[in-house]
């Protein structure tokens, strides 16, 4: 249902793009009497729409966000199974949006990691940018006891950037300092890489890895001098045709977004209907210096964010940073339940800190049935405050318990890699790692624990979630549950939520129209003429209608092939038409009624018949004994056959154009009533021989019945007729062959042998293998004239969709053929009445929204 909706939004903002197409972006520059303010109404309306239509075909959009340490990277890379594929930087102060498109490989195969993009932020975007780094600013320089930002006298880089050397000259407050350097970085990266704003580049893996791995900054920066700060670069004069690694490293922060397609084995993750969603790698959050650009852009990305996957560090859970996050993220959304779009992975929780519980003494008395006889979750639970605070810490994000997962990535890779020597969870250098002596031993000795407590609780207290929540982690450290978690929540969830997203921007939509009905309004008030004749109107409606349906029309020729009126496909009924003829050969009768015991034995006819039938050969020749006897059948069949497929084909065109014309019934019916053939020689004298060349065109492409005769001409003049004798399967006696193929039941074989022979499976075969040559070169007779058809309809439908188009341009020329020359009052301009059906569209498409 949520499908249907949105493909409804779709529609709806499309057809406003469509229309906007013919309305000039700033009507205001070309008449004096047009308020200013409908130029800015046009702006807002082509981008809402724009919003609608890319929301209504976008995926549904995962957003994992975490913050900084709490092991996001390594848990992506475990989910896709392969640990280090994403080339994300460790350091806080360099973060980017990361898309992650997932694509299903065959076979259990190493997932692939390629087909990086970079995309740059739009000149709009850094702006946009810029003005939250600005009041980031100043919240950080109010709290450090300097006056306020003077953002009014602050209109260039340069002023931004003298204000920042200022700031540092009198503060060494250490947030400040941050966000300075950071703005001074971002304002000299712009100005010497604003060419590539709004630019995207495909770049391979290699440059991936090594241009968007920074090197760390000076953390001493309170000792730093303003003048040690990274200089800027040399202005790029134009957009290169490449991006390599040093323009990408200094160009960073300019980056909004990084796409990247990677292939997964479905033996790793069945990622069935994974067009329907794409992860979202957000940069990590929290960290002492990360950077207000960062958060910029996750703010942004995350006002489209379907699902989030909100990472907690298991390595000190009761962490206030994650709240600060959901609080931000609440901010962005505000009025919305973000509970209802989160489930919640805590990481890292083989790091768990069970120190304070008395190390792992405590745990081991939980699964000691002898020492703790009646166990249960609340028990545990008292037990392991650690494990209380970190399930209350999750908690605190979701509505939905089983929306939790414990996680582990290492436990998940060093599962996987258990599976097949063959497919690696990761480069060399990180499964060295992973296969180093004791690296993971505490993490598997834990494991083991938390199963055995996993398998005590599902058994003593199995109503309760915690005993599954480990049983999960215990497994692969949880990564294959949340797979599922992330694939349900975007079935059950994902998609409810896109449609939601979808629906305020198309309520949104709905509010630019409302407020240009208003403006159309004011200036039919102020004189302006209301609109034209009823009969233009009817006639621009007609040619519009007509426009539409042949667009779509065309769009789905070669979709589908020529069906009969029983809707079947055409070779389908031209192949049971063969099939029909060639079981009915009288040959096969014959051979059939001769076979006793699976064998054929002919002969000599003896007595009455013998003399009766006799036609001066010893045996009955009428009984097929090699392959020639069967071609005389075969190739009047052919004939037959085609004969047949030609007959239906040119009814399957007649069939198709008149669904066509019935289609466009209306609009036929109407221009028919208008246009007469007189009108030409009448046009051409007025207007001149291009418009009247329209008009005849118009003419003849409002009955698509008016088509078929020259259609089914073309046809004809280059069909091909088929040949019998290439056709025919079997072998036969020509100038080159003195005998053709000599079945095994004739007399002149083997004479005076026994047969052992099955001839009626044989027969059976030859009587298929003879059908299936036949119906081989018929289906693709059909398939040729198919397409010939579609290619005569594509030049026929390339003629009249542009002269449709161009028509509903010439103003003049329709008010003619409308009778509608003149008219009371001043002209209105076409623009103005093409938004005046702008502003209404949303009534026929909406309304039932």
């Amino acid at each position: 249902m949520e499908l249907e909706k949105i493909g409804c939004f779709k529609e709806y903002g499309e057809l406003i793009l469509e229309k906007i197409t013919s309305v000039p972006q700033n009507p205001s520059q070309q008449e004096d009497w047009v308020p200013t303010s409908l130029d800015e109404c046009i702006l807002r309306l082509r981008e809402s729409a724009e919003k609608t239509v890319g929301l209504a075909t976008s995926p549904v959009k995962i957003g994992v966000m975490g913050e900084f340490s709490s092991g996001k990277t390594l848990l992506l890379g475990s989910l896709i199974g392969y640990g280090d594929a994403l080339p994300i930087s460790e350091n806080p102060t360099t973060g980017n949006v990361t898309a992650i498109h997932i694509i299903p490989q065959a076979g259990f195969a190493t997932t692939q990691v390629g087909n990086f993009t970079v995309e740059y932020l739009t000149r709009e975007g850094v702006n946009e940018c810029l003005r939250f780094m600005l009041g980031e600013a100043n919240r950080r320089t109010i709290a450090a006891g300097l006056p306020p930002i003077p953002t009014a006298t602050l209109n260039s880089g340069n002023e931004i950037l003298r204000w920042c050397q200022e700031t540092w000259n009198s503060s060494n407050n250490l947030e400040l300092r941050y966000l300075v350097r950071e703005l001074v970085v971002f304002l000299r990266a712009y100005a010497s890489y604003e060419v590539l704003c709004g630019k995207r580049y495909p770049i391979d893996a290699v440059t991936a890895k090594d241009g968007l791995q920074l090197a760390e900054q000076p953390m001493a920066i309170q000792t730093l001098r303003f003048e040690d700060l990274p200089p800027a670069h040399i202005r790029l004069p134009s957009p290169p045709q490449t991006l390599p690694t040093k323009l990408l490293q200094n160009s960073f922060p300019l980056i909004r977004r990084i796409d990247i397609e990677v292939r997964i084995s479905q033996e790793i993750w069945d990622v069935t209907g994974a067009d329907r969603f794409i992860l979202l790698d957000f940069p990590g959050l929290g960290a002492a210096n990360s950077g207000a650009r960062d958060t910029f852009l996750s703010l942004r990305e995350l006002a489209e964010v379907q699902t989030i996957l909100v990472l907690l560090n298991g390595k000190s859970p009761g962490s206030d940073r994650a709240h600060k996050i959901f609080t931000m993220m609440q901010q962005q959304r505000p009025g919305q339940d973000l509970k209802d779009l989160i489930l919640v992975g805590v990481g890292r929780f083989d790091q768990l800190p069970l120190e304070s519980e008395g190390g792992e003494r405590e745990l081991d008395s939980l699964i000691d049935d002898s020492r703790t006889p009646q166990l249960t979750a609340e028990a545990v639970l008292r037990k392991l405050k650690v494990l209380q605070t970190t399930i209350d810490g999750a908690s605190a994000f979701t509505i939905n318990q089983d929306r939790i997962v414990l996680l582990s990535p290492l436990l998940g890779l060093a599962e996987l890699a258990k599976r097949s020597s063959s497919v690696k969870a990761g480069s060399p250098e990180f499964l060295a790692n992973l296969d180093y002596p004791e690296y993971l031993e505490r993490s598997k000795r834990l494991q083991q624990k938390w199963r055995k407590l996993s398998d005590r609780l599902l058994e003593s207290d199995p109503r309760h979630g915690l005993g599954r929540k480990l049983g999960y982690f215990a497994q692969d450290g949880g990564i294959a549950k949340l797979r599922e978690l992330i694939q349900n929540h975007v079935a059950t969830h994902g998609l409810k939520q896109l449609y939601e997203d979808t629906r305020r921007a198309a309520e949104n939509l709905k509010l630019q129209q409302e407020n240009l009905k208003a403006i159309i309004a004011e200036i039919h008030a102020q004189g302006i003429p209301t609109g034209d004749s009823e009969a233009l109107i009817d006639l621009r409606n007609a040619i519009e209608s007509l426009d539409k349906t042949y667009r779509h029309f065309q769009k789905d020729i070669g979709k589908q092939p020529l069906k009969d009126r029983r809707g079947t496909v055409v070779s389908d009924v031209v192949k049971d038409e063969l099939t029909f003829r060639v079981i009915s050969w009288n040959q096969w009768t014959l051979l059939f009624n001769k076979i006793n015991n699976g064998t054929i034995t002919l002969t000599e006819s003896k007595g009455a018949a013998g003399k009766l039938f006799d036609r001066g050969s010893r045996t009955n020749s009428s009984i097929p004994t090699k392959s020639d006897d069967f071609y005389p059948a075969f190739a009047k069949t052919v004939k037959e056959v085609e004969e047949f497929a030609r007959d239906r084909i040119q009814q399957a065109v007649v069939d198709l154009l008149s669904r066509l014309s019935h289609q466009i019934a209306p609009e036929r019916d109407q221009l028919l009533a208008i246009l007469t053939p007189e009108m030409e020689q009448e046009i051409e004298a007025k207007f001149g021989p291009e418009e009247a060349d329209l008009f005849y065109q118009l003419l003849l492409g409002c009955d698509p019945n008016k088509w078929q005769d020259v259609i089914l001409e073309e046809i004809n003049q280059q069909d091909k007729s088929l040949i019998p004798e290439i056709m025919f399967p079997l072998a036969r006696q020509d100038e080159k062959h003195n005998i053709g193929q000599i079945f095994d039941w004739s007399p002149e074989k083997n004479i005076g042998l026994t047969r052992t022979a099955n001839h009626q499976l044989f027969i059976l075969r030859l009587r298929d293998e003879i059908t299936a040559s036949a119906s081989l070169h018929l289906v693709q007779y059909v398939s040729e004239v198919n397409q010939q058809v579609n290619g005569e309809l594509e030049g026929i439908l390339d003629q009249i969709i542009p002269t449709l188009q161009n028509l509903s341009k010439k103003d003049a020329l329709l008010r003619f053929i409308a009778a509608s020359d003149t008219q009371s009052g001043g002209r209105v301009p076409p623009w103005l009445q093409n938004l005046t059906e702008i502003a209404n569209i949303s009534d026929s498409l909406t309304a039932n929204q």
